[in-house]
Order: structure tokens, then sequence, then C-alpha cells
């Protein structure tokens, strides 16, 4: 659903909750409708990020979101557990099986082991859910009966929980933000010239901080959450092990600048010149909503946002807001080879800098098109064969 098709719902049709979070937290709303024992869609909208949550009599069991949310088989790729050319065979031999039930046979047949499941699960609520207790201003409405399960994920833990972690987790995010402002935030090691002794909790974390990974890749390298990563580097920083190390404006404004003209020039290579002219619009208005300068004209940048206030992970997470929810809207518009092309030529082309850039930012959908299994020489090429149990001395 488009951001206008969105904000219109919102506006006109009829719900039986309606509002906007303002001296309520998210915590008081979800606690409500499970507490009510209702099935109905909770959707929520912040600027032009939004999510959908679907209750079945009071508990959550969906989420959805305006970007494309991993699913478990994706995070398993991205940790390295398994590649795409696996997951994706062992799909076609089994049409029709969800992908719960898909798990479930790699579990039994001791291919995955129930730990690495719990990991993915651990961040696939931080991705869908956890960081909804951060929005604090946003519309809502909830549609009792309507239940939607449309492009997210299922959701299978105890609301309470939900509830609580996310509670909990606002509360610490408010003690690390001064040293750990933003999940895209840059960290390298201090010098020391006196030895010091890194806390054994913490080593696996200071031994990925290299200058070029930010929290998230961090988090992807150590097979931890974000969150569990931005704790882990506040202590470091604390204790003077790292600091944080800002990305370079200019290159983040110029990878953006790239990566939409290079979504606009292929969809009019493949004759989409409409849906180009939608993109453009588009983009034009969410930097408009959003305090952004840069604009697009007959497809090219005609002005950037290095003028701008803003810093260099604010710019971050606004592009990667826009073309997260532009690749959800295209990767149900092209075919998947097509999807693929949008993106990969402009990345096979780029320097080394900016293809890690790409890959760290996910400014287009890494795992749609194989791109970590298929070019990162940052790490040994992983085995593309048949499935086979791990070997029991790895942990993930």
């Amino acid at each position: 659903m488009a951001q206008t098709d969105i904000h219109d719902a919102l506006v006109k049709s009829e719900f039986d909750f309606q509002g906007r979070l303002g001296n309520f937290l998210i915590s008081d709303l979800l606690q409500m409708i499970q507490l009510s024992g209702k099935t109905g869609t909770l959707t929520l909208l912040q600027g032009w990020n939004n999510r959908t949550i679907t209750f079945e009599k009071g508990r959550i069991s969906y989420v959805a979101s305006g970007s494309r949310l991993p699913s478990q088989f994706d995070l398993l790729v991205r940790t390295g557990r398994l590649t795409r050319h696996q997951v994706e065979a062992f799909r076609q031999r089994r049409p029709g099986k969800t992908e719960e039930e898909m798990i479930d046979e790699l579990i039994t047949r001791k291919l995955l082991d129930r730990a690495a499941i719990e990991r993915c699960n651990e961040q696939l609520l931080e991705s869908a859910i956890y960081t909804l207790f951060l929005w604090r201003n946003c519309a809502f409405t909830f549609k009792a009966g309507e239940v939607n399960k449309t492009n997210g994920v299922v959701v299978s833990v105890d609301g309470n929980h939900l509830i609580i972690e996310g509670t909990r987790r606002v509360d610490e995010w408010i003690e690390i933000s001064p040293v750990v402002p933003s999940v895209f935030m840059i960290f390298r090691k201090r010098p020391h010239l006196v030895e010091r002794t890194i806390p054994d909790h913490l080593h696996k974390v200071y031994d990925c901080v290299n200058g070029d990974r930010d929290v998230t890749g961090i988090a992807r390298a150590t097979g931890i959450s974000q969150f569990d990563a931005a704790r882990a580097l506040y202590e470091l920083a604390q204790e003077r092990f790292v600091e944080s190390n800002p990305p370079n404006k200019l290159k983040v404004v110029e990878l953006f600048k790239l990566c939409v003209e290079s979504i606009y020039m292929k969809m009019v290579l493949f004759e989409r010149s409409r849906l180009a002219l939608e993109f453009e619009h588009e983009l034009n208005r969410f930097a408009s909503d959003n305090g952004l300068r840069v604009r697009m004209a007959a497809g090219r940048i005609n002005r950037g946002d290095i003028e701008t206030p803003l810093t260099p992970v604010e710019l971050i997470e606004l592009y990667k807001t826009f073309i997260g929810i532009q690749n959800n809207k295209l990767s149900r518009l092209f075919e998947p080879k097509v999807f693929q092309g949008l993106m990969e030529g402009l990345y096979l082309n780029a320097d080394p800098e900016m293809q890690s850039m790409m890959r760290m930012y996910e400014f287009f959908d890494i795992d749609g098109i194989a791109i970590l299994d298929m070019f990162d020489n940052s790490q040994p090429r992983r085995q593309t064969g048949p499935l086979t149990p791990p070997p029991t001395s790895r942990t993930g």
C-alpha cells in the first residue's frame, strides 16, 4: 500500500479505535488490545514509516512493514548458517510448505540447531517490533475483525514478553544513546599506550570493531542483536577501548544519489517510464516532508543534502526508510530477475568503498539479489551445495 493510501485510510475510513500516540506509549496500546482479547489489525504510521500488527484473540500473531522485513531464512543467510542457493533449492523441493514447517524439518534433521533459530527470532523481533517502542508521535487505527497476513512475518512470542522487553530496551536506549545515537554509527578502536584487558563478555564485539563497520555490521558479524551490539559498544566506549567515527556525509549523499538515479534509469530501460516518474515524485515528496534538500528532475539529482543541518546518521536513517519502502513496492511489481537488475549493475561497477557502504546500509535488498553470497569478499566464499549438518564447534 502506498504511503498516500495509508494516510488517506487513517483519515477517511471508519475504525473501531483511532488516534495519535502522545500522552501514552505504544506499550499501553498493545497491552490494551491484548487484554481485550480482540481480533483485528492495528496500523501505526510515523512519517513515512508504518507497521501493521495483527491480533488474534488478543495475541500478536503477525507484523508487516512498509519496508520489507527479513524472514527467518533471510536472517539465516545473513548470519552464514545457510546460503541463498541452499534455501532456494530446499524451497523448490517442498512446494506448498510454509517457512515455519521447513525450518522445523531442518531442525528435526539436525541441519540447523534450535539456538540459531532463537537468535534469528530475536533479530526478527528487533526489526519488526522492538523498534516501535521508540515511536513517540505516530497515528494509529485499530479495525476489529480484520486479519492482515501479507508481506510480513509471523510472531510466536508471548505478548507480555514483547511489552516487557520493548519497554526495557527503551529505558536502556535512553542511557546508551548519548554514546551510540544510531545503529548506523561507525566505531574504531582507540590506541592504547598501556596494555589493558578487554572484559571477556565484550571480546567478541571488540574484535569486530575495525573503523568501517557500524553497529548493524558488528551485530551481523557477531551474530547478536543490534541492541546487544550497541550496549557492548557503549560499555567499550565508556572504558575508552573504542570511539565513534561518524560516517562520511559526502559519501552518504553520493551513495543515495547513485542509488536513486540507477533505479530510475533501470525502470526506464525496462519500459516502465510511468513507474519511474512515480518514483521521482515520491522521492521529491519524501524529501519535502522530511526536511531534505535533495530533488530529482528527469531522473537526475539536481540538488543534494550536503548543506542540510542533518547529521550523516540522520541522513542514512531517512535514506534507508525511502529506499526500503521503494524496494518493498518494486519487489512486488517486477519479476525477481528484473528487480535484481535494478541495482546489481550499480553495485558491480562501484568502487570497493561504495560497495562496502551499499552492503552495510542495505540501500537495496541484499537478500533479494543474493549480493552477500555472490560478491562479499570480506568473508571466505561459502559452500553452495546441499544442506549438511553444521560443524559441532560452530556457534553461529
